[in-house]
């Protein structure tokens, strides 16, 4: 079975049946990043955070190949937020998270901030290669480690190679 692009890809909402496979996921997704703080993550502390946030506001966007949940992006419209957005470890670098963000900038047009692990080389090259710009950096309040902080700046932009 050959692996699928962004095109055969489909997105919808999440629901409630979905977190247990969304907390696994975004725990796979964020541990193949090789960082040390990656090792405070849990699956229960995930799947409590996904009911959580989505209580307080969390408009999560699936992708799906198939019935498997590929990647998953989680904003808070509300305060222009783009909150997460992962993909599965065997799916990156196949356009699903330029989709993903496309959706983000569709959903947020007057733009929007994130922020991302400083040593997560991979995905601040992403962010800038997308049109996002790093304003600033900072420390995580609650697990310590440096965070660099982008907001869109040219919604529509799409990403590089």
């Amino acid at each position: 079975m050959a692996i699928p692009d962004a095109a055969s890809v489909a997105y919808r909402a999440a629901s409630e049946a979905d977190f247990d496979a969304l907390a696994r996921l975004w725990l796979e997704s964020w541990q193949s990043t090789g960082l040390a703080v990656t090792r405070f993550a849990t699956e229960e502390g995930n799947r409590k955070r996904i009911s959580l946030e989505m209580r307080n506001g969390w408009k999560v966007t699936l992708a799906l190949a198939g019935q498997r949940i590929v990647g998953f992006l989680a904003s808070k419209p509300a305060v222009s937020v783009l909150d997460q957005l992962f993909i599965a470890p065997d799916m990156k670098r196949k356009g699903i998270g330029k989709a993903l963000l496309e959706r983000a900038k569709a959903e947020m047009p007057d733009g929007f901030t994130l922020h991302t692990a400083i040593e997560n080389f991979d995905a601040c090259a992403f962010y800038e290669r997308c049109g996002l710009e790093r304003v600033r950096t900072e420390i995580h309040p609650t697990l310590g480690h440096a965070v660099a902080i982008y907001r869109s700046r040219v919604v529509g932009a799409g990403c590089g190679k």
